[in-house]
């Protein structure tokens, strides 16, 4: 399943299904087959076990990953008259990985790390697909990072390597935006990194069904319609099951939890001379089997 957010008409994000050129409503379909079996209550009931929230949804386990494999009575919309939001909005941990391709962290001029290395961004950096990019007030050096996002399915804490990816509900793109200007003013990234609107996510959760072997799909960037970043989750430094485990031992890992675990090699701070994204400028962002996801950029 590709899980989507999405809405029409100005009316608030709920939870789709991509199915080629529609978009399944999961709350109204599950409604649709109680209903036809007669259940009471059948919209309150789907609104329990679909809710618009991704995260609540996951955290519903198995009761609604049951009710979503019951649905027989479908009810869809086409895509076309459909505005998609990012698949995840409320992760209550946001999790990023640096310096995760050893392509990279040599552009860098960075050490291969040991462990990998860990900071935060918060739900205000979550950007919708195709809403613009802010360049925070200040900065002049903003840059960009194709990632694979990861989302966590169900409760995580002290899982061995070989069975973490029983504990990833999918996967999704995610653009890392960095103000570089900010970033390397101390030791630490966060500056650099947290700022609102910089982490653009989408455009849909593809489950692990549809991805059966994260470590073999190729990332890419443009910007501008030139070719940025071009790489393969086959160099990771430390794959999704080194970081799942290792990051269980760390932190008690929850269902929705968010996962953006490096990039490749292109960034725009590394190349001779340095590239910056500028107002006007557009990003497009591509991972094998989870879509394209493009942004404009404007300053803040």
């Amino acid at each position: 399943m590709k899980l989507v957010r999405f809405s029409q008409n100005g009316q608030s994000p709920r939870l789709g299904a991509l199915q080629g050129d529609r978009i399944a409503d999961l709350q109204a379909s599950l409604a649709a087959t109680l209903g036809k079996r007669g259940v009471a209550r059948s919209q309150a009931i789907a609104a329990a076990l679909v809710p618009s929230s991704t995260r609540e949804f996951l955290e519903g386990g198995a009761a609604s990953q049951d009710a979503i494999a019951s649905i027989t009575e479908w009810v869809t919309v086409p895509r076309s008259a459909s505005r998609l939001h990012a698949p995840i909005a409320d992760p209550s941990k946001f999790i990023c990985i640096g310096l995760n391709y050893r392509d990279h962290a040599e552009e860098a001029g960075q050490p291969i790390p040991r462990e990998p290395p860990i900071f935060p961004k918060w739900n205000t950096a979550i950007l919708d697909p195709g809403e613009p990019i802010l360049r925070p007030r200040g900065s002049k050096q903003l840059d960009w990072e194709v990632e694979l996002g990861v989302v966590i399915g169900r409760t995580a804490r002290f899982v061995p390597r070989e069975r973490a990816l029983d504990y990833v509900a999918g996967y999704t793109i995610v653009n890392d935006v960095s103000a570089r200007d900010f970033q390397f003013i101390t030791s630490q990234w966060a500056a650099g990194k947290i700022g609102d609107t910089m982490a653009p996510v989408g455009p849909y959760i593809a489950d692990r069904t549809e991805v059966p072997d994260p470590h073999v799909l190729e990332l890419k960037l443009w910007v501008n319609g030139a070719l940025m970043q071009n790489g393969n989750t086959k160099t990771f430094i430390f794959d999704v099951r080194y970081l799942v485990s290792y990051l269980s031992n760390l932190i008690t890992l929850s269902p929705g939890d968010l996962i953006a675990t490096g990039t490749p090699p292109g960034v725009g701070f590394a190349r001779k001379p340095p590239v910056f994204l500028q107002p006007g400028d557009s990003c497009r962002l591509e991972i094998t089997e989870l879509g394209t996801l493009e942004n404009p950029i404007k300053d803040a």
